[in-house]
């Protein structure tokens, strides 16, 4: 009996310690940290955004393509077309805190600024499909094929949803879940910025076939009627907006431009190997490597390289999470 029941305990034990979620190393909420999203690897790198200096890699041992900060800077959100879920953790922790069983398909994701409603673009549904901050699916909206591309306005009142494949940006009430309308747009259309006071939405893209996007698309917000293109050679796909101007990168020609808010291009500079993307804080640009492995970061108001920092294997998105006191 004594040696049955230990075999027993053995055997919970073992049980008990495979259905565990996983737990990383914590990042001190006093912290700003850059995020670096190592698809390659399969790893989360945590950096120091002063210094560089890595405080944390995360080995996540899924194959994640994209993630997103809840709204209070706290959650990581992780997802992929190829995930049956989109997972959660907590940052101060490093412990994972639950799974959204969203099947896969999950391409993009965003939330209202209050953190209750969280938005996931599904290229298996084709799909904007809508969940409670608690882990509900609330409804989905169907939309083009690949909305891969999700953006807010600062109210949390419309989203847009750009879709890669079907040439249309489709504009959603954020609140009563429902389609307000669509526009027409290129096909393989990539990133954006929302310009609530300018009334405008600029659209990146990739191009194609044996057409690539040199182009930014400006459209009309209130009725999608395209206003301007402004020459962003080559492949725009992200758009950061600061008090120095709007910062697009083209991810072909591996060329950052700065453009003022008429769309007038005031500089351009080489930087890095294929990125993919960019995010900006503290007066600094931040820009993510591929190739090299590495975030290049750029001082905003000179556009001066100040350091290489080393990332995991293929960095393909970052995000900046603001340190508390």
């Amino acid at each position: 009996m004594k040696r049955a029941s230990v075999w027993v305990l053995c055997i919970c034990l073992w049980v008990i310690s495979g259905c565990a979620k996983p737990s990383f190393p914590p990042i001190d909420n006093s912290l700003s940290v850059v995020i670096s999203l190592d698809v390659k690897g399969e790893t989360v790198t945590f950096l120091n955004a002063k210094n560089g200096r890595v405080i944390a890699r995360w080995k996540i041992n899924k194959p994640f393509r994209g993630g997103a900060l809840s709204p209070d800077r706290r959650t990581l959100l992780l997802y992929g077309p190829d995930l049956d879920r989109v997972y959660r953790y907590n940052l101060a922790t490093g412990k994972q805190l639950d799974e959204w069983k969203t099947g896969s398909g999950i391409i993009s994701a965003t939330a209202t600024p209050d953190g209750s409603t969280w938005f996931f673009g599904d290229n298996q549904h084709h799909a904007v499909r809508v969940w409670s901050e608690n882990g509900k699916e609330l409804t989905r909206l169907r939309v083009g094929h690949s909305p891969l591309t999700l953006l807010i306005n600062d109210a949390g009142t419309e989203l847009y949803a750009i879709d890669f494949q079907a040439g249309r940006t489709f504009v959603i009430d954020a609140v009563h879940h429902r389609l307000i309308r669509s526009f027409a747009v290129p096909k393989m259309a990539l990133g954006g910025l929302v310009r609530e006071q300018q009334g405008e939405l600029w659209v990146g893209g990739h191009g194609s076939g044996s057409r690539v996007e040199t182009n930014i698309h400006v459209y009309s917000l209130p009725d999608g009627r395209l206003r301007q293109m402004i020459a962003a050679p080559v492949m725009p796909i992200d758009f950061i907006e600061t008090d120095r101007g709007v910062f697009v990168l083209s991810h072909g020609s591996n060329t950052m431009h700065r453009f003022a808010p008429d769309g007038n291009r005031l500089a351009s500079m080489s930087v890095g190997a294929n990125p993919f993307a960019m995010e900006a804080a503290g007066g600094r640009l931040y820009i993510a490597s591929y190739d090299s492995d590495e975030i290049v970061v750029v001082d905003e108001a000179t556009l001066r390289p100040l350091a290489r920092w080393k990332t995991g294997d293929g960095p393909l998105q970052l995000l900046i999470r603001e340190g508390r006191t």
